[in-house]
């Protein structure tokens, strides 16, 4: 498969820029790339396992439908996948993971009043991969970041309704707690930690989807 052209492709999808519904054409995607359309319909059918398209005979490869319940459904597992993810990485957080951290917390600051929703979102991203790294366990990473692309959407759309500055200090509340325990916490302490603020991310995300 061509990781760079499923990298620019599942990205297009996250950020919205490809719109839920939007039907992909394998030509117009390979003239594009400058590819054949072999490894474009590898990269769709990597994209439907991950959920984010569904392949539709005859017509071409649509965008998925952001669905409420099937992301419910989502965060039920993702609950306790961060609790695993935190107990595992506690006890492996090197001095470079606790720099990038503090460096990840300090640039929330820099989003207050001032929406980038890529920006906020590229933090939140690299916190969770810090996580992953210092957990060592590459199949949790691996179904963690397809879970995670499943919900992303949802909070990339809502993300600056109503109270953005409630968003930037979500992620940094989690960054600060997070680095808190590392230095006075248990894995088990870490573990539900992990669990509890991403039950708090969800009702937000709720709440939110439930006003528009």
């Amino acid at each position: 498969m061509n990781h760079s052209v499923y990298s620019i492709i599942r990205d297009r999808i996250l950020y919205l820029e490809y719109e839920p519904g939007q039907i992909l054409n394998e030509k117009i995607l390979a003239q594009e790339f400058e590819i054949s359309r072999t490894p474009v319909r590898d990269v769709l059918n990597r994209l439907e396992w991950d959920r984010l398209v569904r392949i539709i005979p005859r017509t071409g490869s649509m965008v998925t439908e952001i669905e409420f319940s099937n992301i419910m459904n989502v965060f039920q597992v993702r609950f306790e996948l961060a609790d695993m993810e935190g107990r595992l990485a506690a006890e492996q957080f090197t001095p470079k993971h606790i720099s990038t951290l503090e460096r990840l917390r300090h640039d929330c600051d820099a989003l207050l009043d001032n929406k980038d929703r890529k920006t906020l979102s590229g933090i939140d991203r690299a916190f969770r991969n810090v996580i992953l790294e210092a957990a060592g366990n590459p199949v949790l990473a691996e179904v963690s970041d397809r879970l995670y692309a499943q919900t992303f959407r949802l909070w990339y759309f809502v993300m600056d309704k109503g109270g953005w500055n409630e968003e930037v200090l979500a992620v940094k509340g989690e960054l600060e707690g997070l680095l808190k325990i590392i230095s006075n916490g248990t894995a088990l302490e870490l573990g539900k930690e992990r669990k509890a603020w991403l039950v708090k991310h969800l009702e937000r995300l709720r709440d939110k989807f439930l006003r528009l």
